[in-house]
């Protein structure tokens, strides 16, 4: 059986499979059939009892994802579907990318949906590109991790946008690596990653600090998975001025696009509440902090078209330019 959060259902839509609550380690009770709609008060209820999560069948968990998803491509492009809701839908279609990922282990299945749920975080920023407003609302989501990585998919966008990346497949790269650049997060104990940096030992800390290895190795396994995006993945911990990990490389050796979402990483770190930091500064003072205290240690370019994003300009997409 397989948990998913209460919080990722929406009312009135019918559920593809049979759900459960667990009332002991290893007792379910079914409370609803295949196909029946959700309830907005049912979903209250259950809430109100302290039920965090309904369960599925594993055989049936990937048709939960694949609804998830084809949901978000929808209501993501609906002009009558608020901001939101569509946030709402959008994060529980990754959560059932990540869920799937930690659940199953990676495969070419998972890839693919990863795949599908950055074609609709372009289309909301394409339609609602206000970033202290996505943000806000991004923030909602209980699962830090998931909340992160959405946050630093849609600033990568903007920031390639900014940049004059106008290729339709640059920026659906920078999209896929920003939502999976912290994946190898996932090989690393729970415990260790609920503890902020300042309370970890030495050896904590080089554990943490092979997510980037880790998160490489996962997805060269897959076989399908294009370098530009595993490189994303591996690098997006470097900076400009060599004082990153895991290689310490300068900026004219890290890839392109990892430049790109290194710099979309640590901005979504300081304004999406984290263990490290649970009061946030709003995108300025993030700015400001990266520039003046941090000294800014990333792509100068890159770091000029976020503070373009920051200030508010809009884009357009257009598909027949060269990244």
């Amino acid at each position: 059986m397989i948990p998913i959060s209460i919080e990722e259902f929406i009312d009135g839509i019918s559920i593809p499979a049979d759900l459960y609550i667990r009332i002991g380690e290893s007792k379910f009770i079914l409370i609803q059939k295949k196909g029946q709609k959700t309830d907005r008060s049912q979903l209250g209820n259950y809430r109100n009892k302290e039920v965090q999560y309904f369960w599925v069948e594993k055989s049936c968990y990937g048709k939960i994802s694949k609804q998830n998803i084809t949901l978000a491509g929808i209501a993501v492009k609906k002009e009558n579907v608020d901001l939101k809701k569509k946030t709402a839908i959008l994060g529980a279609a990754a959560k059932s990318v990540f869920t799937e990922l930690e659940q199953m282990g990676a495969s070419p299945e998972i890839f693919n949906y990863a795949m599908q749920v950055t074609q609709a975080t372009m289309s909301l920023v394409e339609s609602h590109n206000e970033l202290q407003l996505l943000l806000e609302n991004f923030s909602r989501n209980a699962d830090t991790l998931l909340a992160h990585s959405l946050a630093v998919s849609m600033v990568s966008v903007m920031i390639g946008k900014a940049m004059g990346w106008e290729k339709r497949v640059t920026i659906e790269k920078l999209s896929l690596g920003g939502l999976l650049h912290d994946i190898g997060l996932k090989t690393i104990p729970p415990e260790l990653l609920e503890r902020p940096l300042a309370q970890m030992n030495y050896d904590e800390i080089q554990l943490y600090q092979t997510h980037p290895f880790r998160g490489m190795q996962l997805l060269q396994s897959l076989g399908v998975v294009p370098d530009d995006i595993v490189s994303i993945v591996y690098e997006h911990q470097e900076n400009r001025i060599g004082q990153g990990y895991p290689q310490r490389i300068r900026d004219s050796k890290i890839h392109p696009l990892a430049r790109v979402v290194g710099l979309a990483d640590q901005f979504c770190y300081l304004v999406i509440p984290n263990v490290n930091h649970p009061i946030p500064k709003n995108t300025r003072e993030a700015i400001m902090f990266m520039e003046y205290t941090m000294g800014q240690p990333y792509n100068r370019e890159a770091f000029k078209a976020l503070k373009t994003v920051v200030q508010g300009k809009t884009f357009n997409y257009t598909h027949n330019k060269a990244g």
